[in-house]
């Protein structure tokens, strides 16, 4: 699936397998706590950035309508993939809604994480929520820059 990206030179595209793990945890039934991950890419500095992992953190928190990441936990997987020659891009969670949009709490978790990215020179982090519609129309993609999120627009499935 790729995405572009509101004046972006790049796009992004997530992989079958990254697809195939957010999948899995869509929140199917009433007692379903909600998920959360981080997403990793083997290149950041492409026309293509391309999603290849898309792992699952125990979170510290999770209820059927809120996740709380452990950023301790987070922080030790984004190590070891580092090794693996991955470079973690963003972070994904689940919403028990069909068509998800970031809460207040979301945009602060983005604003976080791109924070911390800029401190490494990158320009933003991904952001995804997955949803409880078919993929595409279930899932909300934006780049966070560190000052605002930007909705990212399908351009193909």
């Amino acid at each position: 699936m790729r995405f572009a990206l509101p004046d972006a030179a790049w796009e992004l595209v997530l992989d079958d397998e990254v697809l195939e793990m957010l999948r899995s945890r869509v929140q199917t039934g009433r007692c379903n706590a909600e998920s959360v991950g981080q997403l990793y890419a083997p290149s950041l500095s492409t026309g293509e950035v391309t999603m290849r992992v898309a792992t699952l953190l125990r979170p510290k928190y999770a209820h059927r309508t809120r996740v709380v990441i452990d950023k301790s936990l987070a922080e030790e997987e984004r190590a070891i993939m580092f090794e693996r020659g991955m470079h973690c891009a963003g972070v994904w969670h689940t919403h028990p809604e069909s068509h998800p949009s970031p809460s207040y709490d979301d945009h602060k978790l983005a604003e976080d994480y791109a924070q911390a990215a800029a401190a490494a020179g990158l320009a933003g982090v991904v952001f995804i929520i997955v949803g409880t519609a078919t993929f595409p129309a279930g899932l909300y993609v934006g780049v966070h820059d560190g000052n605002m999120m930007h909705r990212a627009s399908i351009l193909e499935s």
